[in-house]
Parts: C-alpha cells; sequence; structure tokens
C-alpha cells in the first residue's frame, strides 16, 4: 500500500486472534468488516475483509440452504472431535443450521459432506463451486484434487460483488 498508493485495496482473512488482527489493521490503516458467506450461499464461511471502498456492510441474507445446492439432502454433516476412553473419535452430525461446513483447499482435512436417501457423501466438485457461488464447471479443466484445492482457496463471487459494488469510477 506504501509503495503503489491503490485507489482501493481489499484484503480478506480467515478469524485469528485478537493481537493477529490489529497488527494487520495498525498496518492497512483501516478495521476490517467480518462477513459469512452464510448470507449469500449455503455455506459457513466467516472471513475478515481490509479495505478501503466506502460504504460497506454485510450483504443482506438470501437463505440459501444446503437443500437448495444439493436437492433431496436432509443436511449437510458436521465432524466433531469427541473424546472417548483416551481415543480421539470423529463424529458425524448433522448441522443444524441447514449450510455446509466451510470449504478449505485441502479435500481430506475437513470432511465436505451431506445426508441424501440417509447416507452421507462428499459434497461434487459442482456442488462446491455453486457454495462458493461459482458458475457450474469454472474448474473443469484441471485435476480433481486441484479443482477441491482452488475451490477452498478461493473467494465467495457474490460476497467479493457485494464489496465491490461501493467501488466508485
Amino acid at each position: 500500500l506504501k509503495e503503489t498508493k491503490p485507489k482501493y485495496f481489499l484484503l480478506e482473512n480467515v478469524r485469528m486472534k485478537k493481537e493477529w488482527q490489529d497488527i494487520i489493521s495498525n498496518e492497512l490503516g483501516v478495521e476490517p468488516i467480518m462477513i459469512n458467506s452464510s448470507l449469500v450461499s449455503a455455506q459457513n464461511r466467516v472471513r475478515y475483509y481490509w479495505t478501503n471502498i466506502p460504504n460497506l456492510s454485510a450483504p443482506k441474507d438470501k437463505n440459501i440452504l444446503i437443500q437448495d445446492i444439493v436437492p433431496n439432502s436432509k443436511g449437510a454433516a458436521k465432524r466433531n472431535q469427541k473424546q472417548k476412553d483416551g481415543n480421539n473419535k470423529a463424529m458425524l452430525n448433522i448441522r443444524k443450521d441447514n449450510k455446509s461446513n466451510c470449504l478449505v483447499s485441502s479435500y481430506t482435512k475437513k470432511l465436505n459432506a451431506v445426508v441424501v436417501d440417509g447416507e452421507f457423501r462428499h459434497l461434487t466438485h459442482n456442488e462446491c463451486e455453486l457454495l462458493q457461488t461459482l458458475p457450474i464447471d469454472y474448474t473443469k479443466g484441471v485435476s480433481s484434487s486441484q479443482r477441491y484445492r482452488m475451490i477452498g482457496n478461493g473467494w465467495t463471487v457474490d460476497v467479493i460483488t457485494h464489496i465491490f459494488k461501493n467501488i466508485v469510477v
């Protein structure tokens, strides 16, 4: 920012300790706004956005649920670590908010699954794209693992669109 002096800037990051958030805010000279992608998609994805784009607020809730992305689903799976007899075991539960877990770049680190016809199944590439408000097959043309990585590392398009609509040209 000091070298290029852009008219507008945007930095996005995950939730973090307040001390790290304060360091970023001090360097950029602005406080972040926290926006959960669940307002514009069926994905629970909380992120901080630092920007000098004026009049920024959270988008209105579109009330999109996992059932809107995955027809006939009865909810998204939530992985909870439970301790039993000194052993860590992963327990699958159904999210009560009818949203998916936050997509991540490493598909194996967090279970992203839905319940269809009483069975847990992984989300498809296209379902993950829709959760990030990307067009279907946007990531087509690369390997399966790279598709999931790209989607998990990306921004939720409708959140960024909401932020950018305040840019004055």
